[in-house]
């Protein structure tokens, strides 16, 4: 089997991120998506969700490369490949782009990529990809609804409310208003606790910007990092999340040293190598590889191979598309625990669209692991061809 072509798919919505002081809905990215497809001559097709700057992707995928090794587009490493060589294919691509990539756009589309040729992968052979990650250990894992901070307290109880009745037994709340009045903020955070009661999970995600999406603010001091952690023990959250500036390590491993509250953070790291520093170092209690970010399945196995020997807990960061989330349930199911799935319940029409599953909340808040070759996921073609723009979108973006 070889690779026949390596192709960027950008969608254009019509929405974007929102929410409001009442209990209704969240949304997320709305705008703009970017797809990912890998073919075979053998007909089999990969595709993939990404998270980036899509205009840069487009070039980074399939633009004009440069003959010196370093400065190659992913397109032109990949097309006449065996798709089913993954690990060597991810090195050669982190190798033909290393003097541009590295980290940030050229990892996010190395991400897509990589979990495309596992998608291939596992249609070749007729076994899931949790099979071929090294084995199936957990048939469910519990889901969490994750979410945005509504801006009162109300809102924050009737959001609460509603995940209950879905059936959710973990709920996370996010960025929103959150970060712009302390006082707010407790407010918030105590509507949710109250209305989901003692038995119920919290989590709560800050924002690592407290000034919110819209701009850049300064990062919180160590000592305000340290009090938010505190009070927010008093709620019994069952963790904090990347709420210090990414590249901090050190200053993760300290607060952490302090904080009453578990740590959770990753979802910015891209390679191995970076996740080894950051565990080694102490910097969180839970793990959070992006799968659309990390590195893809090739990295985040080998993160686990990490964190199991640390002892800490993987839980992937998953605020995608349905293609994200079957991703992430593949790689949860090999791990040793697995203690949740992030659940994205704040799909805009756009990240909602592009693919259809079969997943189905249970009675006990868990989603049942799909053992099938395509996870459960099946991309809505009709809806890819509805939505998709021509690449050259300088003009639009």
């Amino acid at each position: 089997m070889k690779i026949t072509d390596v192709e960027a798919i950008l969608l254009r919505g019509e929405g974007g991120y929102g929410v409001g002081s009442g209990g209704h809905e969240a949304t997320d990215n709305g705008d703009w998506q970017l797809l990912v497809r890998v073919g075979t001559d053998e007909g089999i097709e990969g595709w993939s969700d990404v998270e980036t700057l899509a205009s840069a992707a487009l070039a980074v995928i399939a633009g004009e490369g440069m003959g010196l090794l370093g400065f190659r587009t992913l397109r032109q490493i990949l097309i006449g490949q065996d798709p089913l060589d993954v690990d060597r294919l991810w090195d050669e691509m982190y190798v033909g782009s290393a003097y541009y990539g590295r980290r940030g756009i050229a990892m996010h589309c190395i991400s897509a990529i990589d979990n495309c040729l596992w998608s291939i992968r596992a249609q070749a052979t007729g076994l899931s990809i949790a099979q071929l990650l090294g084995g199936q250990r957990h048939e469910r894992v519990m889901a969490y609804a994750s979410t945005l901070f509504r801006s009162t307290p109300q809102g924050m109880a009737d959001a609460a409310r509603m995940y209950m009745e879905m059936g959710f037994r973990a709920v996370k709340f996010g960025w929103g208003v959150f970060g712009q009045d302390p006082g707010l903020d407790r407010e918030l955070v105590a509507a949710a606790r109250e209305t989901l009661g003692p038995d119920r999970h919290l989590m709560v995600d800050p924002g690592w910007y407290p000034a919110g999406w819209s701009r850049p603010g300064p990062m919180r001091s160590r000592r305000d990092a340290v009090r938010l952690c505190q009070w927010l023990g008093d709620y019994d959250v069952t963790w904090i999340e990347d709420f210090i500036h990414p590249e901090s390590f050190g200053e993760y491993a300290a607060i952490r040293a302090e904080s009453p509250v578990p740590i959770a953070a990753g979802e910015q790291l891209a390679t191995h190598w970076e996740f080894e520093r950051f565990i080694t170092m102490g910097c969180a209690d839970v793990i959070q590889p992006d799968l659309s970010r990390c590195g893809g399945l090739t990295v985040a196995r080998r993160v686990a191979d990490i964190a199991s020997r640390h002892n800490v807990d993987i839980v992937p960061h998953s605020w995608l598309t349905h293609l994200l989330t079957t991703f992430s349930l593949q790689f949860i199911a090999t791990l040793p625990r697995a203690p949740f799935v992030e659940f994205n319940v704040s799909q805009s029409d756009l990240t909602r669209g592009v693919a259809k599953a079969d997943f189905k909340l249970e009675e006990d808040g868990t989603i049942l692991i799909p053992k099938t070759t395509s996870g459960g996921v099946e991309v809505d073609l009709d809806f890819v061809r509805a939505r998709r723009v021509a690449p050259d979108v300088r003009t639009a973006l």
